[in-house]
């Protein structure tokens, strides 16, 4: 099996490459990516949009049209005439393991264009962990679209997360806070209370729900919802109340907690 690691993107909202975060454990995020692909296959590529291998020393795999998104990488790996099927992680997966890994390669359909997960808030297929047949891979060269909708078009065998954070997204500080949130103290469900008014109470229809989440802090709640729900507001947009309570969006989730999400008022 051969693998791909997906460094192309811009990381314009995390404000810096997320490749080169360094971990809880002081190990950067791309070099803890390739130990765990190296776990799978020998023949193990870096997709990039320039020439930089962050020092890894892993073969290049460069975007023909850099920022074209995550299928210009697939792409890219089907020009290598490579025979076999490819696994394909985003290297901004801060939570994946070896054992969510493992659970793909293991429950892989051979038969199959591909395998993946199901995202677990909305249940559509994830492509930046996934296992690509070579026809699969080779159908990315004709591919226009986005990375999921790719995916999707492939009629991909999709399995259930064993470990239910182990694909979340990390694409802003306030995500690298959760994420190294769920790897110190663990992924915990909690039962939270929410209040909603306004715009929200619109986008909801509804002014009051009970959650369950996997969220440590009020962001990652709010990111969360935002998620499953579409909700139209981002958490700049917002204030936050945790028990009555103004605090910030790094205030802690506790079970039996209560949060309010307040939109700007016209006026006010």
């Amino acid at each position: 099996m051969n693998a791909l690691i997906l460094t192309g993107g811009i990381s314009q909202r995390m404000g810096r490459d997320k490749a080169l975060i360094e971990r809880p454990d002081g190990t950067r995020q791309i070099d803890h990516m390739a130990a765990l692909a190296r776990r799978f296959s020998d023949h193990v590529f870096l997709s990039t949009r320039d020439d930089n291998d962050r020092g890894t020393g892993l073969p290049l795999l460069v975007d023909e049209v850099p920022g074209s998104g995550p299928t210009a990488a697939l792409s890219a790996a089907a020009a290598t005439g490579l025979s076999g099927p490819w696994l394909v992680l985003g290297c901004d997966l801060f939570l994946l393991d070896e054992a969510t890994i493992g659970h793909l390669v293991e429950h892989r359909d051979p038969s199959r264009t591909s395998t993946a997960f199901r995202n677990r808030i909305d249940g559509r297929a994830e492509p930046l962990c996934a296992i690509y047949a070579e026809s699969g891979i080779q159908a990315a060269r004709d591919a226009h679209r986005c990375a999921r909708k790719f995916l999707e078009a492939l009629d991909p065998l999709l399995l259930d997360l064993p470990y239910p954070a182990a694909l979340d997204n990390v694409n802003t500080p306030a995500d690298l806070t959760e994420a190294f949130l769920k790897l110190e103290r663990g992924v915990v469900p909690k039962a939270v209370s929410l209040l909603y008014f306004a715009i929200l109470r619109e986008a909801r229809g509804l002014s009051a729900e009970s959650v369950e989440t996997l969220a440590w802090t009020a962001a990652g709640l709010y990111e969360e919802l935002s998620f499953r729900h579409r909700l139209p507001l981002e958490t700049s947009q917002l204030r936050v109340a945790r028990n009555g309570e103004f605090s910030s969006w790094d205030a802690p989730v506790a079970d039996g907690d209560e949060f309010v999400f307040i939109p700007p008022v016209a006026g006010g």
